[in-house]
């Protein structure tokens, strides 16, 4: 699958196979974030990868809207780095958003996850007082019995002007 292609038919996944993801594919997710752009190239992200079932489990009942990590075979923690307050988000984001995209062209789903107990999960990983928690992605192939659903955009005529506000004419 293409770029475009993943970036346009990426779903959220909150039900998860029970299958393993081969290591190969994680690598490359996890290479994916490492390659996201960061301001100054700073790079203020560090991932920590869960595979323990139980240590899933107690993760995922620390998320209040993501309870869903629970089911997940693997969990990746995205830390951000608390010195730098001015771009540390939305590097991160920019992280998450190409992990999420890899994931969906190798045929795993994630959602991310925005409530969570991050002062426990931190000390149940042993999370530095320098690094905070940014967001924990659940990675797992589909559940066929609880397939992702599509969500409407809005129209293009909605959200895109051309040369300034309110021009919608190219």
């Amino acid at each position: 699958m293409d770029a475009i292609e993943a970036i346009t038919t990426r779903k959220a996944l909150r039900a998860f196979a029970p299958d393993s993801i081969e290591p190969e594919k994680l690598k490359q997710i996890i290479d994916a974030g490492r390659h996201a752009m960061s301001a100054r190239n700073l790079q203020p992200w560090q991932f920590v990868v869960i595979h323990s079932r139980d240590r899933i489990r107690d993760i995922g009942a620390l998320c209040t809207t993501g309870r869903f990590v629970s089911d997940a075979p693997v969990a990746i923690v995205v830390l951000k780095d608390t010195g730098n307050s001015r771009w540390g988000d939305i590097d991160c984001a920019q992280a998450v958003q190409n992990m999420a995209t890899a994931g969906w062209s190798l045929g795993l789903g994630t959602c991310w996850v925005g409530n969570f107990d991050a002062p426990k999960i931190s000390q149940m990983l042993g999370v530095p007082d320098q690094w905070a928690i940014f967001t924990i992605l659940a990675f797992g192939y589909p559940n066929s019995a609880h397939p992702p659903q599509s969500k409407p955009l809005k129209p293009r005529h909605e959200v895109v002007y051309y040369e300034r506000w309110g021009n919608r004419q190219p």
